[in-house]
């Protein structure tokens, strides 16, 4: 048997067991995801009302501006992220990375 078909084994077993790893590493994921679902919501929905229903004299270059940043690869946004957090980062200092 090659080592992908055992690879797949072992993963299906693990599942199927209920493996407490894999149940902490899935449930750990759940919970980062939730939380930037969360707080991203919270900043989002207000200032996406904000920008559609006032009128300010920035509107438009916001609006480019967010368009633009939308448009972006999540890639790039995780290589960004990735540099600023990193040790040598501007922010490495507060050891953010790899952290939940």
């Amino acid at each position: 048997m090659d080592s992908i078909t055992e690879g797949f084994i072992k993963a299906f077993h693990l599942i199927i067991t209920l493996n407490t790893d894999l149940l902490g590493i899935i449930f750990l994921s759940l919970k980062v995801s939730g939380i930037a679902l969360v707080i991203s919501t919270a900043i989002g929905i207000p200032l996406s009302a904000v920008l559609g229903l006032k009128r300010f004299p920035a509107k438009d270059f916001v609006i480019s501006l967010t368009n633009t940043f939308m448009g972006l690869p999540p890639v790039v946004v995780g290589l960004f992220v990735y540099i600023m957090l990193s040790r040598s980062g501007p922010l490495g200092f507060m050891g953010l990375l790899y952290t939940p």
